[in-house]
């Protein structure tokens, strides 16, 4: 498995590189696969449910009401209608992946669970 570290600012499609050569996958692929994650996390957001991804954060829905603000150049008020928004709320698993600053050993994959075996008779 490759472990690509970026080396500047990620976007989507030096995101579907890494992806890709993570996986060991054409780049096609992983960018067919860094836009089906993004449709549908953006379906589910739509539609008010929360995505919650362990140990990396959750995208929650956020209806805003309407409400009245004021002009900054003639203070004015000004009317802004409701609406749906959307925050970002990281995970400690993440935040502390980061804190350690160090992109080599950086994951946010969950430890793999021991397998129970039934003791010897």
């Amino acid at each position: 498995m490759h472990r690509a570290i970026p080396i500047a600012r990620l976007n989507t499609v030096l995101l579907a590189e890494a992806v890709a050569a993570e996986l060991d996958i054409p780049n096609t692929d992983g960018r067919a696969v860094v836009q089906a994650v993004f449709d549908v996390i953006a379906r589910a957001v739509a539609g008010g449910h929360p995505v919650a991804i362990t140990n990396f954060g959750t995208f929650l829905p956020v209806a805003l009401p309407a409400r009245v603000r004021r002009n900054p150049q003639d203070g004015s008020p000004v009317e802004v209608p409701a609406r749906q928004d959307i925050r970002f709320r990281v995970s400690p698993g993440l935040r502390a992946t980061v804190r350690t600053a160090d992109p080599a050993s950086a994951t946010i994959r969950k430890a793999p669970k021991t397998i129970r075996t039934a003791p010897a008779a």
